[in-house]
């Protein structure tokens, strides 16, 4: 997929589980009256993703617009409508901290999925009972998919997260069957390791997770879950490659860019496009053009030469590993632990 940058002021912040946030810190030097991608800015993108036959790929597949807290941006129904003109799946990402139904961002939501958006979400068990949970009962009304993230630093937290979602989808009848069947499959493996080996590796956490599916549910409804261990920030204020759950093992990303491959594009708000992890502040060195500045030429040769820089890092990121100097950053900026 794309994901798109529309947005970089966010309500949350301020708040106590975003002090670490994973893209605070390259937004929040944005000017104020830089803060919303302009409706403008969007048909500019639009009008390039159309052009340039990875981003055109990727759109077709889906374009998530996200931030900062995307529902904060005052334009965003025609940020929507634009961007659905280059793909028939846009969806928006929110925290879905909302205050009010006569709230203006609740009201941009609602327009959004009446044009067949997606709306998906971040859980946040502070403000589950206060705004998340009453919200989410009304988006049950409007949309028949989602994807929930669910971002854990321990495994006794993750349990806690998992059952809030499990107990809410609980005893709802026949349309969410397959919803409740796959949350109750997480919830007793993940009670399990919570309960019995709190403080395990990764390995005993994916060995013991297995392949549960990430999607369930019908017709009716599906949802999906995806599962992101916190990561530890280092003292240079980059997003450190050892996970908070999983401290006793490096945490290890493929890059599939480094292959030839992109299989999501981050588009950040200033129009510089990075690898599909470095969404805040990995600060992965390789770019991969503007694509609000850039032609559709000098895109494609950008992303040739920005794949051989990645290939380059990886390549000595294999030998510090291999050698016992891991953690080591290179000239390359690619991340330590990106392989």
């Amino acid at each position: 997929m794309l994901s798109i940058f529309v947005e970089t002021s966010c309500n949350r912040y301020e708040r106590d589980e975003c002090v670490t946030c994973h893209v605070f810190e390259p937004l929040k030097e944005y000017e104020r009256s830089e803060r919303h991608l302009t409706p403008a800015q969007a048909q500019t993108m639009a009008d390039k993703i159309k052009r340039v036959a990875v981003l055109a790929a990727l759109a077709k597949q889906e374009i998530n617009l996200t931030g900062g807290e995307a529902s904060q941006n005052p334009e965003i129904v025609e940020i929507f409508k634009i961007f659905s003109s280059v793909s028939p799946r846009v969806c928006l990402h929110t925290n879905l901290d909302i205050n009010s139904i006569k709230s203006k961002r609740w009201l941009r939501l609602t327009e959004i999925m009446k044009l067949s958006g997606r709306i998906d979400i971040t859980l946040y068990p502070t403000v589950w009972e206060k705004s998340q949970k009453p919200f989410l009962e009304k988006i049950l009304k409007l949309q028949k998919r989602m994807l929930v993230n669910v971002v854990f630093e321990s495994l006794p937290d993750l349990k806690m997260q998992i059952n809030i979602l499990a107990d809410f989808f609980a005893n709802r009848g026949e349309a969410y069957a397959g919803v409740e069947k796959l949350l109750e499959e997480y919830r007793e493996k993940i009670n399990f390791l919570a309960d019995n080996y709190p403080d395990c590796d990764e390995s005993r956490y994916t060995g013991h997770m297995g392949k549960i599916e990430e999607f369930g549910g019908s017709e009716s409804f599906t949802l999906g879950i995806n599962l992101l261990p916190g990561f530890k920030i280092d003292a240079m204020g980059r997003r450190h490659m050892s996970s908070t759950p999983f401290p006793q093992k490096p945490y290890l990303l493929e890059c599939t860019a480094a292959r030839g491959s992109i299989e999501i594009m981050t588009v950040q708000q200033n129009g510089n496009m990075t690898p599909c992890c470095d969404v805040g502040n990995l600060t992965c060195l390789p770019h991969f053009g503007n694509i609000l500045q850039d032609s559709a030429a000098e895109l494609q040769e950008k992303f040739e030469a920005s794949r051989r820089i990645i290939e380059a890092g990886i390549g000595k990121n294999y030998r510090n590993l291999n050698s016992g100097r891991s953690g080591k950053w290179e000239s390359e900026g690619v991340p330590p632990y990106c392989v």
